[in-house]
């Protein structure tokens, strides 16, 4: 995968998306996920350093070092993945199942909308305890798609029954990615600003 890690292209690369770009990884994050959940398998450790970009930007899950095949008994181990992307009840030792990935899945769109560390003045262990007891989450940049951030949110739900599946979360992210179109403006807006062009042109 010659495009590297996502986490470098954002770190040391210091580049970002813009929305149109930002869109389409989070729809091959989105639908690689879909498809090992479909798999039954959980990746337990999603974060933008084993997001993968190939030399045409596709970007695709990689670092299956902790995932797994789901248990029959919906039991599994806690202490895997990274504090900082983990979900609460993964935290907590409690059982859980594929709505963790959902969950690390926010905090990795978070990742894309800022460049930055999640929870970056915090130790990893500070995060822990945050997330789990005071319902800390990572500041929503103001100037974010409002329907993204209504869906960080329903990622980001404490109670995992309320977080969205991939197959949901990737047509979400579709019908915005349509909305939005290829150069990052809404529909509406350019349409206004192409026809406002004519008129003036007209004087």
């Amino acid at each position: 995968m010659s495009g590297g890690s996502v986490y470098d292209y954002l770190h040391k690369q210091k580049g970002t998306f813009k929305l149109p770009a930002l869109l389409k990884v989070a729809i091959d994050v989105s639908k690689g996920m879909d498809y090992l959940h479909q798999n039954n398998i959980i990746h337990r450790d999603l974060k933008a350093a084993n997001l993968l970009m190939d030399e045409n930007e596709v970007v695709k899950v990689g670092d299956f070092g902790v995932a797994r095949v789901k248990a029959q008994t919906g039991v599994m181990t806690a202490e895997t993945g990274t504090y900082r992307w983990m979900a609460p009840e993964v935290i907590e030792h409690k059982p859980y199942d594929h709505k963790a990935d959902v969950f690390s899945f926010g905090v990795v769109l978070w990742e894309l909308l800022t460049g930055k560390l999640p929870y970056e003045h915090l130790t990893p262990l500070q995060a822990a305890v945050g997330v789990v007891q005071k319902g800390l989450r990572p500041t929503i940049p103001k100037d974010t798609h409002p329907k993204l951030v209504e869906l960080l949110e329903r990622c980001w739900q404490q109670d995992p029954t309320l977080r969205p599946d991939f197959s949901e979360v990737s047509e979400i992210l579709q019908r915005i990615s349509k909305e939005v179109g290829d150069d990052g403006e809404g529909r509406k807006e350019k349409s206004g600003g192409f026809f406002a062009a004519l008129r003036r042109g007209h004087h």
